[in-house]
């Protein structure tokens, strides 16, 4: 089975390049000055009771299988 993360993280590292590269921003007047808050995806309970069901019931596994044996190229990627 598998999985898929509904909890996004971010390395450490990669966030210390991302507030580099927004500081950047914001000196050349690419990016808003002040605080910008995190984007925090959130799923409706709705929407995560039916991806939990098709993760369960193998829908999911059956579409992975299915779309790599349309096109093997995606099997790799």
């Amino acid at each position: 089975m598998i999985s898929v993360a509904t909890k996004l993280r971010l390395d450490s590292n990669l966030a210390d390049v991302v507030e580099r590269a927004r500081r950047r921003a914001a000196d050349g007047g690419e990016w808003p000055r002040g605080t910008v808050q995190p984007f925090e995806p959130t799923i409706p309970h709705e929407a995560a009771d039916v991806i939990s069901a098709w993760l369960h019931d193998g829908g999911y596994d059956q579409a992975i299988a299915r779309v790599i044996a349309e096109d093997p190229d995606l099997a790799i990627q």
